[in-house]
């Protein structure tokens, strides 16, 4: 089982969007994947098509009323997340069932004592940062004590990048050259993010050829193939973002300029 999390350290990133999308990706590609919403908001289930008057199940009725959505099982956990038997439960590894399953945790960015209790349990920490100033200043107060450079297990995912202005250019060569080879791609802004989720509809649905859409798909492939080829929890050491910023690594994540 591999557990992966899914904090920013500054919302409005896009980190739900992004867990929800690598989440289908991984189911994708064969993986029996759990998504969990931990951020207390119930907003990952939008990000399936899901209305807002639908529920997701709780932890407790998780295993006798599961909701799958996108070959997707999803679980509101934000009650049950602090307790004791929900910590026991993942590392039991409860929720995987197959060879291989896949544990994606949704966590608020405000909620950084959680954020700290999981990681050590965490294979994988992915870390969405956008163009945004504040953003960028946020990233200090990652780690707490500890240098966010110094995270072993975190990587970082320049979300909304869009290199017709300046500061999103800058803010990836910054971000580049702070991160190195944790930088491991890109996803391009693309308005219908916005507009599907409005409609309560996938993104697929509502722009097939939304630039966003073969981000994602070079993202998840990336991260696959970095737990597949390298020990964890230690696997972002490995060299999955080139030093040219127009160059695209072997795994096929985009990264932009």
């Amino acid at each position: 089982m591999t557990l992966i999390l899914c904090h920013s350290a500054k919302g409005g990133v896009g980190t739900t969007f992004l867990a929800a999308q690598l989440a289908i990706r991984f189911a994708q590609a064969g993986r029996q994947v759990t998504a969990i919403d931990g951020s207390g908001q119930d907003s990952l289930k939008l990000h399936f098509g899901i209305l807002p008057t639908q529920f997701a199940p709780n932890w407790s009725k998780s295993h006798t009323m599961p909701l799958v959505m996108s070959n997707v099982s999803l679980i509101d956990a934000h009650l049950d997340i602090r307790e004791e038997y929900f910590l026991n439960s993942l590392r039991r590894g409860d929720l995987a069932r197959e060879k291989g399953a896949i544990i994606i945790v949704d966590i608020n960015s405000a909620d950084r004592n959680l954020f700290r209790d999981l990681y050590d349990l965490a294979d994988l920490h992915i870390c969405p940062i956008s163009p945004d100033p504040a953003a960028l200043v946020s990233l200090s107060q990652l780690g707490g004590d500890q240098r966010t450079t110094e995270l072993e297990k975190t990587v970082y995912v320049f979300n909304m990048q869009d290199d017709r202005h300046k500061l999103s250019r800058h803010s990836y060569r910054f971000v580049k050259e702070l991160f190195d080879t944790r930088l491991v791609g890109t996803v391009r802004r693309d308005q219908a993010v916005f507009e599907a989720l409005a409609m309560f509809e996938p993104l697929t649905k509502i722009a097939p050829n939304s630039v966003a859409l073969s981000d994602l798909d070079e993202l998840a492939q990336s991260i696959l193939n970095m737990s597949e080829l390298s020990d964890m929890p230690n696997f972002p050491d490995s060299d999955t973002s080139p030093s040219d910023p127009q160059a695209v690594n072997p795994s096929g994540s985009r990264v932009a300029s």
